[in-house]
């Protein structure tokens, strides 16, 4: 039997003093297991979670597979060229998309390509002669008097502006027009974009060929002349086709330009007309075909 021991204490009080109590022993988990098992816990949600969220992705419905694929592969992209063309040229406009491709040279030289994305050929052999005062490529030389003549028989007024162009003519053309804008109030860089819709930098333009003529007054208006109906009709024939047609601006990567035509030979003029293709269009056809 326990026993309360009593001492007195301030002021004749008591303290009672209990006996020490036996301590209850627990049951007590090591530090080390409770962190295991807390780590396995924690792994075990992990692993619920996570397949939850993969069986909820999974059950949602594929949204975004088709833009996600699209956006992936150039190909499934809808070109803008492709719109403005036919079903054949349609599919060539994946390959005209893409320079390294569809820009390649062929070998034959009334068919060299010259544009904002392809410089001149260094290999490219230009012999000049005089037509009139304009100088050009000698080797279209008869075609183009040709065609000259034979609109003159018709009694129709067409004559040759412009035609080869060194580099560092072509040079002061497109900086002419750039000062001419900028006269007129724009900044250098609009001036500078403003003029590269009709004129190609140095080294890129078309006329290095001497192949490429200018018609009469180089002005929009030529398109409702005699000549320029005459030309529709008659220019395949001699081997010259409309370089930079309505409808293929973005194909050219230049503004319509119904004075400015290509001599590609006869047999090429007709079948691009056929077409209805312009000289990018063409090239890789001939590539494809």
């Amino acid at each position: 039997m326990n026993v309360a021991k009593h001492m007195a204490g301030p002021q004749g009080g008591h303290y009672r003093l209990k006996q020490p109590q036996k301590r209850k022993k627990h049951n007590r988990i090591p530090a080390r297991v409770l962190k295991s098992r807390a780590r396995l816990l924690l792994s075990g949600a992990g692993c619920i979670a996570a397949v939850l969220i993969i069986t909820a992705l999974l059950a949602m419905p594929h949204q975004n597979a088709e833009p996600i694929e699209a956006a992936a592969s150039p190909e499934a992209v809808p070109s803008t060229a492709a719109e403005s063309i036919s079903a054949k040229a349609s599919v060539l406009s994946k390959t005209t998309s893409t320079p390294e491709s569809a820009f390649q040279q062929l070998g034959d030289w009334r068919l060299v390509l010259v544009n904002s994305e392809v410089p001149l050929p260094d290999d490219f052999q230009m012999t000049p002669t005089l037509f009139d005062t304009i100088t050009v490529n000698s080797k279209m030389y008869p075609e183009l008097t040709a065609l000259i003549n034979a609109a003159y028989n018709d009694e129709i007024n067409l004559w040759v502006a412009s035609g080869y162009r060194s580099v560092e003519e072509q040079e002061s053309v497109l900086d002419r027009a750039v000062q001419r804008r900028m006269a007129d109030g724009m900044t250098y860089e609009k001036a500078y974009e403003d003029a590269r819709i009709t004129i190609q930098a140095p080294e890129y333009s078309e006329h290095h060929t001497g192949l490429a003529v200018d018609f009469n007054d180089v002005e929009d208006d030529f398109r409702e002349t005699k000549a320029y109906t005459w030309l529709q009709e008659h220019a395949a024939e001699y081997g010259f086709v409309e370089r930079y047609p309505k409808g293929k601006e973005s194909i050219t990567g230049i503004d319509y330009e119904p004075w400015h035509y290509r001599y590609v030979g006869k047999e090429h003029a007709q079948r691009m007309n056929e077409l209805n293709m312009c000289l990018e269009e063409y090239v890789a056809f001939l590539k494809d075909d």
